[in-house]
């Protein structure tokens, strides 16, 4: 049983949008901060409410909630908006609105404003 664990977790790694998703090339390692001094994602829990940008990279791209987060559509150049944030922080996606719980949604890292007009255009 452990040995098929091992094959699902490797296969699920290899489809991680995650790992070359971080604007400055490399996955984010300190949080709240990117290790390049000209990235410009931040965390979406610092997004006040009604806010809203675009989904860059995660704080920890090898998170195990890494892929819970895609099965969700929480995918890096998707557009989010910050409905609320308490009791739990609610993302809206296109149509669908999401709740996610801070240890969650402090994975996830987003560019706002004129960058992510940047990254949207391509």
């Amino acid at each position: 049983m452990n040995s098929v664990l091992l094959i699902l977790r490797a296969g699920l790694q290899a489809l991680n949008p995650w790992k070359q998703s971080c604007p400055g090339g490399e996955p984010v390692q300190a949080q709240h901060k990117c290790e390049h001094a000209c990235c410009p994602s931040h965390p979406v829990t610092t997004l006040p409410e009604g806010g809203m940008g675009v989904v860059s990279c995660l704080t920890d791209p090898d998170h195990p909630k890494a892929a819970r987060l895609a099965s969700l559509g929480i995918l890096p150049g998707i557009p989010v908006t910050l409905v609320q944030r308490y009791p739990a922080y609610v993302l809206r996606l296109g149509f669908a609105e999401i709740a996610l719980d801070e240890s969650l949604a402090s994975l996830v890292r987003v560019i706002t404003g004129s960058e992510a007009e940047k990254a949207d255009k391509g």
